[in-house]
């Protein structure tokens, strides 16, 4: 058991809260009880990946799924018995609720999808940073709520450093609510949790990133520089000129979803302070951002980027 049983587990007669960090790269939300999937551990991971809303798993209440919608993230979750008087004013709707049973065990993991028992992984759940954790529950049948919040956009709750700060709300919360008869499994396609955020206007299906910036020519290291032919001795081919570069239009790009990170998003870093995307390519680990403060394009990693429109 974790050390919330003696301070906050209901079996001691409070109502049990808890916030995880959860960074993930399928953009998906799972709740589940671990004791209830372990026949999972030893079997391919495909058990769920092949169709995960449609698995008797989701319908019967042994595992809850949310999708977030874009390319992923990191994000903060509470699950809790309701809404935060601080949270009430950032709330922008929530999702039909999701059927949820706890074992005796009295414990659920919160945390990203692709932490799901299979492939031998799932039968002990250690902590790992940003990848969720175990929360005490305690036994019975529930209906889960996932609320949407929009604090982001608000100065005061990001420090010097680009964190949030202590008061600052969770990105997405899961109401619990303990029941007599499980809901039924939302059905499929279920609306990702992103998508309930006010969606920025586009005008003529496109959008030009302010300020405007110019692309500057990609950095290449010398061994990654084509070797130049030596021209034969006595050869008199004339030097060709180089052309003449065209002006750089400027960067449009196609609204993306509140959250998603892609060329042309707003983000803000901990240490380079709030940029535009400049480039980055699905399967690489690093993008390009123009930061404001220092007016460079520079490499860093996506983790470390705070998606801000």
């Amino acid at each position: 058991m974790t050390t919330q049983e003696t301070s906050t587990h209901p079996r001691a007669g409070a109502a049990v809260t808890g916030t995880v960090r959860i960074a993930t790269d399928i953009a998906m939300i799972a709740l589940f009880d671990p004791a209830l999937l372990k026949e999972h551990v030893k079997e391919p991971r495909r058990w769920w990946e092949a169709d995960p809303f449609g698995t008797p798993e989701r319908q019967d209440g042994r595992l809850a799924l949310w999708p977030l919608g874009g390319r992923g993230g990191l994000y903060r979750v509470r699950l809790g018995p309701a809404l935060e008087e601080a949270e009430r004013p950032y709330d922008r709707g929530a999702s039909p609720p999701a059927p949820l049973v706890v074992s005796p065990e009295g414990q659920v993991f919160l945390g990203p999808a692709e932490r799901l028992p299979g492939d031998g992984y799932g039968d002990r759940y250690s902590a790992i940073p940003d990848k969720g954790g175990l929360i005490d529950l305690p036994p019975g049948t529930y209906g889960i709520t996932a609320h949407a919040l929009d604090w982001r956009p608000e100065a005061r709750f990001w420090d010097e450093e680009n964190e949030p700060t202590p008061d600052a709300p969770p990105d997405f919360v899961l109401v619990y609510e303990q029941v007599d008869a499980l809901p039924p499994a939302p059905p499929a396609p279920v609306k990702p949790l992103l998508e309930l955020l006010p969606q920025k206007k586009a005008r003529g299906g496109e959008r030009i990133v302010t300020p405007a910036v110019r692309p500057r020519a990609p950095i290449v290291l010398e061994d990654e520089k084509p070797q130049r032919r030596r021209a034969a001795s006595g050869s008199s081919a004339p030097r060709r000129e180089p052309a003449a570069r065209a002006r750089p239009e400027p960067l449009r790009v196609a609204p993306g979803k509140p959250g998603e990170l892609r060329e042309g998003a707003r983000v803000r870093h901990a240490t380079y302070g709030l940029g535009s995307v400049v480039f980055f390519r699905e399967g690489f680990p690093k993008a390009r951002v123009a930061f404001d403060a220092s007016g460079e394009e520079v490499k860093v990693d996506k983790s470390e980027l705070t998606v801000l429109s």
